[in-house]
């Protein structure tokens, strides 16, 4: 997976976020340090390529070693896709910049050798060709969070956008921010995504809806399931601050059936949101309620298209209707209703947190920011 500016764009540094088988939910495994600061850590990936290449093994592997060696200052720990599908199972030693491929479980020597002889400061493993020119926006914390994990997400900042927009800001100025921003939709059409969020609030009609397109049919194309496995609560946490700016109260994830693994941990994610305030009734403690759910495509690439999409999740036949009138104004069950993409909504947060001035400083005059792609 790539996150990439367009040819010939100045790669500016994004402004830093503040302080079995391989289709089922694995449960949350790894070693950490008794006195909670790991000297060196080893970030498995556990995203559905590595899985299908015996990545859990050489999770459960490593801790068993790790704690076989009686290494008490390192960390094992499940993470997201590492970037590389090509080359995995991969392994990562974040305080290193070291990045082992092709890794088995019957041979984990190279890797235990650095876990026992590193420190943190020593000097780091050049950075692979791969990731040389990628500013990571939508994927910024993909391979460094586990995707299982709510207090990893927030470790690293998560929800910080969501508080920030709840209590600082206007539904309309969070629109603003967005306009401001240049963000365009990531599923392939590139509309405006503040023009599109204005148009919704602007829709008479309530209840409003909030509608995550994760119906990624095209051949080869991986980008969404990339996200979801890796990093589900950026994706709810761009659904909720959407949510605020344009009036909803209730959203759905349409996700194919085909990503289990995505759609395990989604769901997981919407629980552990839901216990610790980030969705349900009051979140944060705050006048605002967002009620998120899942619903489940059978795999035909026609429900890609925003109205038959929505004519599934509303349990008829997923056929494409002639627009006017658009989702934005009459959408699932005639409500006004606003459709974006995994990608888009993985990129709100960043926007919120640094301003959109930032992220229309990334890329090109017409088409802000970077995006995602699978090669």
């Amino acid at each position: 997976m790539t996150d990439q500016l367009p040819t010939g764009t100045p790669a500016p540094t994004p402004a830093p976020a503040p302080t079995h088988a391989a289709h089922l939910p694995r449960p949350r495994v790894g070693v950490a340090p008794a006195a909670g600061t790991a000297r060196v850590s080893a970030f498995v990936c556990e995203a559905v390529s590595c899985l299908s290449a015996q990545s859990h093994e050489i999770l459960t592997g490593l801790g068993a070693e790790v704690a076989t060696a009686g290494l008490t200052d390192v960390a094992v720990k499940r993470v997201g896709c590492l970037g590389l599908c090509a080359a995995g199972p991969l392994v990562r030693i974040p305080e290193t910049g070291q990045l082992f491929d092709h890794v088995r479980p019957d041979d984990l020597t190279a890797v235990m050798a650095t876990l026992s002889t590193a420190q943190p400061g020593a000097d780091r493993a050049p950075q692979a060709p791969f990731f040389g020119r990628q500013v990571r926006i939508a994927t910024e914390q993909s391979g460094s969070v586990d995707p299982e994990s709510l207090e990893d997400h927030v470790a690293v900042g998560g929800y910080v956008a969501l508080r920030t927009a709840l209590t600082s800001m206007t539904p309309a100025e969070v629109r603003d921010e967005i306009t401001k921003s240049g963000l365009r939709g990531r599923g392939g059409a590139g509309y405006p995504t503040g023009l599109k969020w204005n148009t919704v609030a602007k829709s008479l009609g309530s209840p409003k809806v909030v509608i995550c397109n994760a119906d990624e049919g095209d051949p080869g194309a991986f980008m969404d399931r990339s996200v979801l496995e890796s990093d589900p609560h950026r994706v709810i946490e761009g659904m909720a601050i959407a949510a605020y700016a344009v009036g909803a109260s209730t959203g759905y994830v349409y996700c194919r059936a085909e990503y289990p693994l995505a759609v395990s941990r989604l769901r997981k994610a919407i629980r552990d949101a839901t216990r610790g305030g980030y969705l349900g009734a009051s979140v944060l403690d705050t006048e605002f309620g967002f009620e998120l759910d899942v619903r489940l495509g059978a795999g035909a690439f026609v429900c890609g298209e925003e109205t038959a999409l929505i004519a599934s999740i509303e349990g008829g036949r997923g056929t494409p209707t002639p627009r006017p009138p658009y989702p934005a104004v009459s959408g699932l069950w005639h409500r006004p209703t606003l459709i974006n993409n995994v990608e888009t909504f993985a990129n709100i947060s960043p926007i919120i947190r640094n301003g959109g001035a930032w992220f229309a400083g990334i890329g090109t005059p017409t088409s802000a920011g970077t995006k995602v792609f699978a090669l």
